[in-house]
């Protein structure tokens, strides 16, 4: 026979009291509220990352609840990719590095919340907070776990990179995009190659495994790879000379579709088609070659064809519908333009720009005032703010274009964003000259000899 816990019954023996006792001299004493209690976060208890310093731990936690979401148009939760990056902390020490360094320096710079970006004709403000930024014990921080991180690729790259290739694939796709944070000038090509090489070397053992092994490895990772790879490869090759030709390296699927991907999967935002076009005007330009008039013809058509419209309609969230509308043809005169530069010396022949753009630059600048610097698709517009703005002509197009870069900087922090101002300033600043005016602008970038990356 068993007793009847009485428990909270009517009897109630056990009874909850707001004192320390129910009893005695402690009766009716209390102790201070404590509130609710604070909620730890998954990675700093996770038993993959106890062999880590708690500062480490703390980083890579800001790096999952401050930084991935930036790194996405739509932060989707789980969905997010560099959220599941985590997942391969416990295997991969370079990859827990290098999401270390970002978040170091994503504090650093962001301590300094009151910094402007145009603070007169020289940018004091971003050099300011460069200047102020290595003060902070978290630029240390960022300098000594980016070492560690090139160290342990390096070193997985020539000894393993077999046993942590998801590790050593992600880690690359966040070097290059600490390249951008960081001036958005050179580096960032030298990670791009390097992972490209990694991706193939990793496709070569893929193909020698065994068909479940290959099904096995060939995961959401790749999807994401791949679609992260293409962003850099197509917008990457739009301000260098030597424009690559991109092809995806892990699927057989058509282009578009991995483009389709990237619309939610990155953070530019960029139409899928728009993308398309011009991942063809690179293809085009790759060549020993000129390509014809007849080819460039086409691809002035497709772009043309491209309706912001109907892909604005195109999501399944209404809420967003007016804004992919401006975000659209933000990127589709942005493309115009783009490719009024490439084919300069026969696009005039052709297709006179002038009489074909869809709007004034006016009416054009006045999207990225619609889009407004709150809402999550305008921190993907920095690639068409350039192109667009080293089109402006007048003072009014200008500082509508440097309003955008400051609303741009106040959210990213990143320098390529500083130093794509700049660059525009001296393309600008040319244009008031003889040599300016008959030059596209986008030679002028060329002869410069930098690889610039403004994404």
């Amino acid at each position: 026979m068993q007793d009847q816990c009485l428990g909270y019954a009517k009897e109630r023996p056990l009874r909850w009291t707001n004192s320390v006792a129910s009893r005695g001299k402690w009766m009716g004493k209390t102790v201070p509220s404590v509130g609710s209690p604070m909620s730890i976060g998954r990675l700093l208890i996770d038993p993959g990352l106890q062999d880590l310093t708690r500062p480490m731990r703390e980083n890579i936690a800001y790096f999952e609840r401050n930084c991935s979401p930036e790194c996405v148009i739509y932060d989707l939760g789980p969905n997010n990719p560099f959220k599941e990056f985590m997942s391969l902390i416990p295997s991969s020490r370079g990859l827990c590095h290098i999401m270390v360094s970002i978040a170091a320096l994503h504090q650093a710079q962001r301590e300094l919340s009151s910094t402007r970006l145009i603070g007169n004709e020289q940018f004091p403000g971003a050099l300011d907070t460069a200047e102020r930024a290595r003060d902070s014990p978290r630029f240390y921080d960022y300098l000594y776990h980016k070492q560690q991180a090139l160290y342990l690729l390096r070193t997985r790259y020539h000894e393993a990179l077999s046993q942590d290739s998801y590790g050593v694939i992600a880690s690359v796709l966040l070097f290059i995009w600490l390249a951008c944070v960081e001036s958005g000038r050179n580096t960032w090509a030298y990670h791009l190659n390097g992972l490209k090489e990694i991706m193939q070397a990793q496709i070569l053992s893929m193909n020698s495994a065994p068909s479940t092994s290959l099904t096995a490895a060939f995961c959401r990772f790749y999807e994401y790879f791949d679609t992260s790879y293409a962003i850099f490869e197509i917008l990457g090759s739009t301000l260098v000379k030597s424009k690559q030709q991109y092809k995806p390296l892990f699927t057989s699927i058509p282009i578009i579709d991995i483009l389709k991907r990237s619309e939610s999967l990155t953070w530019t935002g960029c139409p899928a088609d728009v993308l398309y076009v011009l991942s063809l005007v690179n293809s085009a330009c790759s060549g020993p070659v000129a390509p014809g008039p007849d080819v460039i013809v086409h691809l002035f058509s497709q772009i043309e064809t491209f309706s912001p419209r109907k892909w604005a309609f195109a999501t399944p969230n209404m809420s967003y519908l007016t804004v992919r509308y401006h975000v659209a043809c933000i990127y589709k005169a942005a493309a115009l333009i783009y490719m009024s530069q490439v084919f300069s010396h026969t696009s005039q022949q052709y297709y006179p720009i002038e009489s074909n753009m869809p709007s004034s630059l006016d009416s054009i600048i006045a999207h990225f005032t619609s889009v407004g610097p709150g809402d999550t698709h305008f921190k993907g517009l920095l690639w068409p703010a350039f192109i667009i703005g080293a089109e402006t002509q007048t003072e009014h197009q200008r500082s509508a274009i440097m309003e955008v870069f400051e609303h741009l900087w106040s959210f990213w922090r990143a320098h390529n964003v500083s130093h794509a101002l700049e660059v525009l300033q001296k393309i600008w600043q040319r244009q008031a000259t003889p040599e300016g005016t008959s030059q596209p602008w986008i030679e002028y970038l060329y002869e410069q000899g930098e690889n610039w990356m403004f994404v």
